[in-house]
């Protein structure tokens, strides 16, 4: 695989020591159980015959029997387990014998898929890091930068008022991008980690047809040739054992399953995304908006930290004539805000019903909180308590205006290191139809 910043190569059968594989501290226990149930002793040696374990009396006496299993690392002999018993004294060693060679032979073939599922995912993982780095830089740019001119818009406000309307203007749409490229950073994080191991699966599985093809094309060949039939056997034979095809055959099998799922997960990840930016719809609609605060939790998923408790209590609703892409952009903030308010231990619940002629949403969480000197300032432009970087003060701002917009307006109560509940409310219309849509925590 070849990104243009790294590249991983990963070859087949590629040659890795036993002792490389497997440690004394996962054969040990196994040879001195095998020990106390009878045998003299018993003892793992690598391809050149050096000992990695060897468990018992290396003294004791004479007639005793051999025993000797082969283990394999992908299909080619790279160790062997010699076991020493007295036939009077244990009855049950060849029976022990194969017991133990199955369980180091698992260890060994585990260990080596954990050995090659690490380095791949190591090297995607710190691509995704440096590319979500230099997206943060950017945005940090960004930031200083529209800061500046706000400043600058504030000191000439009286005699410039007409370009101070435009330019905030344009720093709501900002925002919205911002929070979008935000989310797409995370989005490619998300996207980055099945790819991976999709683009991994299918260079393996590649590599694995160019050998059934050789197989495939000698087979032919003998054939063609009118080759003996005993010889045709050991030929082709040998050739399969060569290519380890048995092997092959196998992984086939779960290659392809992982690769299915890895598709099915990114085609989820560009599903919820498209019906969170309303890609497909241009100006207002009908919209369930217990749906459209699913979609953005949905589209949230990545940012939540770990341990939250989310408990979504959502009554049925009527369909709410707005603009779905603008609703949606301010429950996402607001979400937002309180995914980032606490690290761990975040409780963030989410409930929805219609009264008294109006939809009333209300998004509350157990975090920081809000201390009451920055109560009167929380929906103003630019106004943050995070450090540069960590966002631009943009986000209330633009979610108010947004419920604005839709007839509606935006509560928020608070209390310094007691979370926050943020109530949105909007007027009903005439309306259409109600959606059943159940509650769910």
């Amino acid at each position: 695989m070849n990104t243009g910043k790294s590249q991983v190569t990963f070859v087949v059968g590629e040659d890795r020591r036993l002792a490389e594989i497997v440690s004394r501290a996962e054969i040990e226990p196994l040879l001195r159980s095998l020990v106390k149930a009878g045998p003299a002793w018993a003892a793992l040696f690598d391809e050149d015959r050096v000992p990695l374990c060897r468990q018992g009396d290396d003294g004791a006496a004479g007639g005793l029997v051999e025993i000797n299993h082969v283990i394999l690392v992908e299909g080619e002999p790279q160790g062997l387990l010699v076991i020493a018993y007295d036939p009077a004294a244990c009855s049950a060693a060849e029976a022990l014998a194969l017991l133990v060679r199955d369980a180091l032979q698992l260890t060994v073939t585990n260990n080596l898929k954990r050995m090659l599922t690490t380095e791949m995912h190591t090297t995607i993982v710190h691509e995704s890091y440096d590319q979500l780095v230099e997206t943060n830089q950017r945005l940090a740019t960004s930031e200083c930068r529209y800061r500046e001119l706000a400043l600058e818009l504030e000191r000439k406000v009286e005699e410039r008022t007409a370009e101070l309307q435009k330019a905030y203007s344009r720093m709501l749409q900002q925002e919205k991008l911002a929070a979008v490229g935000g989310l797409a950073a995370g989005m490619a994080h998300e996207i980055n980690n099945p790819n991976g191991f999709v683009h991994s699966n299918l260079a393996t599985l590649g590599r694995y047809v160019e050998r059934m093809k050789e197989m495939l094309n000698r087979y032919q060949l003998l054939i063609a040739a009118n080759t003996p039939l005993q010889q045709l056997r050991e030929e082709t034979e040998q050739l399969r054992r060569k290519l380890k095809l048995d092997v092959i055959f196998l992984d086939t099998a779960a290659l392809l399953e992982q690769s299915i799922e890895g598709t099915d997960r990114i085609a989820r990840i560009v599903e919820d995304l498209k019906a969170f930016s309303h890609v497909d719809e241009t100006g207002d609609s009908d919209a369930d908006l217990n749906m459209e605060l699913k979609r953005v939790l949905a589209v949230l998923e990545s940012q939540i930290p770990p341990e939250t408790v989310v408990v979504q209590e959502l009554q049925p609703l009527p369909l709410f004539g707005c603009n779905p892409g603008q609703l949606s952009q301010a429950f996402f903030n607001i979400i937002q805000n309180a995914i980032q308010s606490r690290a761990r231990g975040l409780e963030l619940k989410i409930s929805s019903e219609s009264k008294n002629d109006e939809i009333i949403i209300r998004i509350a969480d157990n975090g920081c909180g809000i201390p009451a000197g920055n109560m009167m300032r929380i929906f103003e432009p630019f106004f943050t308590t995070r450090e540069v970087g960590g966002g631009t003060g943009m986000g209330l701002t633009v979610a108010r205006e947004i419920v604005r917009g839709a007839g509606g307006n935006i509560e928020i109560d608070s209390l310094e290191g007691s979370g926050a509940t943020v109530t949105i409310r909007v007027p009903l219309g005439k309306q259409i139809t109600t959606c059943g849509l159940k509650g769910e925590s």
